[in-house]
C-alpha cells in the first residue's frame, strides 16, 4: 500500500494511505553519548559540576530530538545509561556516578572504543580534567569515529591539554577549556553544537 507524506489538519507531518487513513509521522531521535572522566582528579566540586551539567545537557539535547546516553571512563570505560529522552531516568542514572567507579587514571581511548560500539551515534561529548594515558591511541580511535561521521565535542578543565582536545574534536571550535567552576555551563552549552538534520 502506497503512502503519501502530507500535513494533517493540525499541521503535523503524517503519512496518508490510499484508503485515507493517516498516521502522524514521529521524528526519529538521534543518539549522543556523554563521556565523563571519573578519574581521581575529578573528585569534589568538578564531578558535581559535571553531573549537574550532564542533566542540563540531556534536557537540552532532548529538545533537539536527541536521546542521551552516558558512559564513564578512567582505567577502563563503562556504560551508565543507554540512550534515553526520559530526563528523570537519566538523572537517576547519573546520580549513581562516583569517582573511582572504573579506576583512577585517565584512559580516554577506552571511552572512545566504547563509543565506537554504538551502531547509531551522531555525536560524542567528552568531559575531562586531565591528560589521557595515551594520546596517540585516543587520536586513532577518534579518527575512526570521525570516519563514521560521528562528531566529537570536547570539554576540558584543569590539566586537560587544550591543543590535544582541539586535535581530538571534529573541528577545533568544538573543543573548549574552562575553569572548573564553569564546567556545568560548558557541558550544558555543548548541546548547541550537536549536528542537526
Amino acid at each position: 500500500m502506497r503512502k503519501l507524506l502530507t500535513l494533517n489538519k493540525e499541521g503535523k507531518l503524517s503519512l496518508r494511505a490510499t484508503d485515507g487513513i493517516e498516521t502522524v509521522a514521529q521524528p526519529r531521535r538521534r543518539n549522543v553519548l556523554l563521556l565523563v572522566d571519573v578519574s581521581g582528579s575529578m573528585a569534589g566540586p568538578k564531578i558535581e559540576q559535571a553531573k549537574s551539567g550532564a542533566i542540563d545537557f540531556s534536557h537540552s539535547a532532548t529538545s533537539r530530538l536527541y536521546a542521551t546516553a552516558l558512559a564513564v571512563f578512567a582505567d577502563r570505560a563503562a556504560m551508565v545509561c543507554d540512550p534515553t529522552a526520559d530526563a528523570a531516568h537519566f538523572a537517576s542514572k547519573i546520580a549513581r556516578v562516583n569517582i573511582g567507579l572504573v579506576g583512577g587514571t585517565t584512559d580516554l581511548a577506552a571511552g572512545l572504543v566504547l563509543a565506537g560500539k554504538f551502531r547509531d551515534l551522531a555525536a560524542v561529548v567528552i568531559v575531562t580534567d586531565g591528560q589521557t594515558n595515551d594520546n596517540h591511541a585516543a587520536l586513532q580511535v577518534a579518527a575512526a569515529l570521525k570516519n563514521r561521521a560521528i562528531d566529537i565535542i570536547c570539554i576540558g578543565t584543569d590539566d586537560a591539554d587544550s591543543d590535544f582536545l582541539k586535535q581530538l574534536a571534529t573541528r577545533s571550535d568544538l573543543a573548549t577549556h574552562v575553569p572548573p567552576k564553569n564546567l556545568r555551563s560548558a557541558i550544558t552549552d555543548a548541546s548547541r553544537f550537536l549536528p542537526q538534520g
